[in-house]
């Protein structure tokens, strides 16, 4: 069965594909730029799903069509439109940060450039936060390879129609994980604990990861701060590529600063400071900002969370 979602215009998919195709993914996602499709298992409920979207129409008037198995039920198929609806971040008015910023002499070049871009984030907190800790202080290229090391250890792989897929480890397979088990992987030691010991806490019942949906961004902030391993910039990516958050600036990111450079035409790099001070204009739209910036480099959040 077919189920139409309609986005809010501008969308255009394609450029978010090739967002999607330039990351690599590991093994999960199949993104095609030519027959603009995106396919990877999700978890609903308590089973994973295929997750088959495909796009038609213009840039303004896009419609995604999304392949809904026929064994969902009602309850199921509501999640799977909710999960669509927040990864490909269908409800966000763009024309409101375009408008705003249309006179923007730094940033109305980067809309031209970027024009119907939007995020693509993940389906699952959990599965984020992991990539993201994998990802601190290594190279993409790097902690794509880990990731990939980390599905084959413990994450499932099945075929639907033919077709392979793999899903990310779930919580309590990771929470069942020996240290020494990612050090093998050629995981560091501080990374493996803060890997196994979230999956922990959450399997433990000690932090409920949903629950983050229903707070702002600051009370995200002061939840997971505490936690070992996570720092503000690990918070940062999360409020983007996982809840899709409109509003978040990681300052301090490396990434983020050499595309004010570049954009501003500073001759200087600019600190932390400089960003915040250049970005007070940028609310509601700090990190559509932060993201056009980033690809305007065709770059990555780089900053190296520290954490003991």
């Amino acid at each position: 069965m077919l189920k139409v979602i309609k986005p809010a215009s501008p969308f255009d998919f394609s450029k978010m594909l090739r967002r999607v195709k330039s990351h690599g993914k590991n093994n999960i996602v199949q993104a095609d730029l030519e027959s603009k499709s995106y396919k990877r298992m999700v978890h609903v409920g308590n089973r994973p799903v295929l997750l088959n979207v495909k796009a038609s129409g213009g840039i303004d008037e896009a419609e995604l069509l999304i392949d809904q198995p026929d064994d969902l039920n009602q309850e199921e198929k509501a999640e799977l439109d909710v999960i669509v609806t927040r990864m490909f971040s269908t409800d966000i008015d763009l024309k409101q940060f375009y408008t705003q910023f249309s006179g923007h002499r730094q940033i109305a070049p980067l809309i031209t450039s970027f024009y119907g871009l939007r995020l693509v984030t993940d389906p699952d907190l959990f599965e984020s936060m992991v990539k993201i800790i994998v990802g601190q202080q290594v190279n993409l290229t790097f902690a794509g390879v880990l990731i990939d090391r980390l599905i084959d250890l413990a994450g499932e792989h099945l075929e639907v129609n033919g077709e392979p897929f793999s899903i990310f480890p779930a919580v309590e397979k990771i929470a069942a994980l020996d240290y020494q088990e990612l050090r093998e992987l050629q995981f560091s030691q501080r990374k493996a604990e803060y890997i196994i010991d979230f999956a922990r806490m959450i399997a433990a019942g000690k932090l409920d990861v949903d629950a983050l949906w229903g707070m702002s961004d600051e009370e995200v902030m002061e939840t997971l701060l505490p936690i070992r391993g996570i720092g503000r910039w690990t918070i940062e990516c999360l409020l983007i590529f996982a809840m899709g958050r409109t509003d978040v600036l990681p300052a301090a990111d490396i990434g983020l600063r050499n595309g004010v450079r570049n954009a501003w035409g500073l001759d200087y790099q600019p600190t932390e400071e400089d960003v915040r001070r250049l970005a007070e204009d940028w609310r509601p739209w700090s990190t559509y900002i932060t993201y056009y910036l980033w690809e305007s480099l065709a770059a990555e959040p780089v900053i190296k969370d520290l954490q003991i």
